[in-house]
């Protein structure tokens, strides 16, 4: 059994970090002796020097100490996610989760988790953000989301995937374009359209590869972020886009209709995925998260 305490080595971080014994003892509301004492006996039981003691100057940490302030912290974080991980098994989802959103699934996805989550978890606090893929990775990766959901396109090799479903691209025309009529095309059957693109990192790249494996190479008529900016657009007959998500409805917020076309090319679906850094330490919160994601329905998919 190791010959020092999670306490000894929580005074040597809070020397750390308040640069003298007085501010670190008063940081943990304990007494300047009883810290004092736990960190001499931490030197000893390391058989080190920690501490450099500056008459009327505070402490400062040794070349020995600041190398074992780094594990130090390690070991301190781990006991606190260990805590953590027993509180949660010991209950029932509670308290806040931050969720990270690929805001193109967002108007998709997010109404029917949250009222999921309302009817079996009220407890759950759900904080959503929505941000874009390398938001969203980087959000996960980092700890700021506890989970996060979008595409499965350029994530970091990190960041562990749970796949979803599978959503399969689609055309978009105007209600009267010449192929409006037509329940599956060809994408060779676009030559000569203008294209209106969802311009969003890997997004734009995932389109781009379809149209290239097609032979083709549209003009770019108009670029938006938004899914339904872009199906405004087509519905006013600028040009014909390719997306994945479908809406329930034919038109766009102004009242103008459009048609989606499936595509007879064999296009790889984009995989809808949760994303979460550590999946052996996941809360029950993010747990009952990921279960009630498994439950949505996708249109299309």
């Amino acid at each position: 059994m190791p010959a020092y305490t999670l306490r000894q080595l929580e005074y040597l971080l809070a020397v750390a970090e308040n640069g003298s014994v007085t501010g670190a003892a008063n940081s943990l509301h304990v007494s300047q002796s009883s810290l004092s004492s736990g960190i001499s006996e931490l030197e000893r039981a390391m058989n080190l020097q920690l501490l450099v003691r500056h008459h009327a100057k505070g402490v400062s940490l040794t070349d020995a100490g600041e190398r074992l302030l780094i594990q130090a912290r390690n070991l301190i974080e781990d006991a606190q996610s260990l805590e953590q991980v027993a509180h949660d098994l010991g209950t029932a989802p509670n308290g806040p989760i931050s969720i990270g959103i690929f805001s193109v699934i967002a108007p998709y996805f997010v109404p029917e988790l949250v009222s999921r989550l309302a009817k079996d978890h009220p407890e759950i606090d759900a904080r959503i953000s929505e941000v874009d893929l390398v938001e969203l990775n980087e959000g996960v990766l980092s700890g700021k989301f506890e989970i996060g959901f979008g595409y499965d396109f350029g994530h970091s090799s990190q960041v562990t995937i749970e796949h979803l479903v599978d959503v399969p691209a689609h055309v978009v025309v105007s209600a009267n374009h010449r192929l409006a009529k037509l329940a599956k095309i060809s994408l060779r059957q676009l030559a000569g359209e203008k294209l209106v693109l969802l311009d969003l990192p890997h997004s734009r790249d995932y389109f781009a590869q379809a149209l290239s494996k097609a032979g083709l190479e549209l003009e770019i008529a108009y670029r938006s972020t938004s899914a339904e900016l872009v199906r405004a657009m087509v519905a006013r007959e600028v040009g014909v886009a390719l997306l994945n998500l479908r809406p329930a409805h034919n038109q766009s917020l102004e009242g103008k209709k459009f048609a989606i076309l499936e595509i007879s090319d064999p296009i790889p679906p984009a995989r809808l995925v949760a994303l979460v850094n550590d999946p052996e330490k996941l809360t029950r919160r993010a747990s009952a998260v990921f279960e009630a994601s498994k439950l949505i329905q996708i249109i299309g998919a």
